[in-house]
């Protein structure tokens, strides 16, 4: 007959045992959840994937267009609400992450998509959309109905890093001083990411490129920089964003 001392010590030994096993099994458990549930995102964003085309990328030129010419700040609230409601997971798989934020009383926001990496998650490259120079307003219209155009056709497909689209407002500021640039910027540090390349779109002048390089820290980082000329035609971005989506 087996002492009490003797059950109490094998109890002390299983018990924990037991919550170890347990442990693993429940992660198991989850951890083939997370992947069926990422295979039926993806499934379905791939479901959405479409073409690039000339006749596409007209259609978002022209509301963008429209949108950017209004008077007041608001518009350039109003270019993040079409592109949140445009990339979402019904109309194009994505799950825009928009990032709100208070300007002299009006409500601006950044806008970004990503197809996240499988391998390298942290790793990313980054196609940034700078908008709000009114004298910039076709190229701008263009550069964003060329980005939106580029990642439709994208909807779905798996890298080892991630690829992800920023649509940033200019001349903004939140409470703490921050352009809308810098803000993107800071949000890849707090996630420790790296950005290896990033493109920027629309032909902007030196002071926002410097800019860029100064959010980004490029000369610490190593991060490479390329401007992209702004469009002058509907063939055009649609060319350009053929020859970025081969770069990719």
């Amino acid at each position: 007959m087996s002492s009490p001392g003797r059950a109490i010590r094998l109890a002390l030994v299983l018990f924990p045992l037991g919550l170890i096993l347990t442990s693993i099994l429940s992660f198991g458990i989850w951890w083939q959840k997370r992947q069926a549930a990422e295979e039926r995102t993806f499934a379905h964003a791939s479901a959405l994937r479409r073409e690039m085309t000339e006749t596409t990328l007209g259609r978002h030129a022209e509301i963008l267009r429209e949108v950017l010419a209004n008077g007041g700040p608001e518009r350039l609230s109003a270019v993040a609400s079409y592109l949140d409601s445009s990339m979402s997971p019904e109309n194009m798989g994505y799950e825009p992450r928009r990032e709100r934020f208070m300007d002299a009383g009006q409500e601006q926001s950044t806008l970004e998509v990503e197809l996240t990496g499988k391998q390298r998650p942290r790793e990313v490259r980054l196609l940034l959309v700078p908008y709000g120079d009114r004298a910039r307003l076709e190229a701008e219209a263009l550069s964003l109905a060329g980005a939106m155009t580029l990642f439709h056709s994208l909807a779905g497909e798996r890298a080892e890093d991630t690829l992800r689209l920023a649509a940033v407002p200019l001349g903004v500021r939140d409470a703490e001083g921050l352009s809308a640039l810098q803000r993107i910027a800071a949000g890849c540090t707090e996630r420790r990411e790296r950005v290896l390349r990033l493109w920027v779109a629309g032909g902007v002048d030196e002071a926002v490129l410097a800019e860029v390089r100064a959010a980004f820290r490029v000369e610490q980082t190593g991060t490479v920089v390329a401007a992209l000329p702004a469009s002058k035609s509907l063939p055009e971005a649609l060319r350009q964003m053929a020859e970025l989506k081969e770069r990719l």
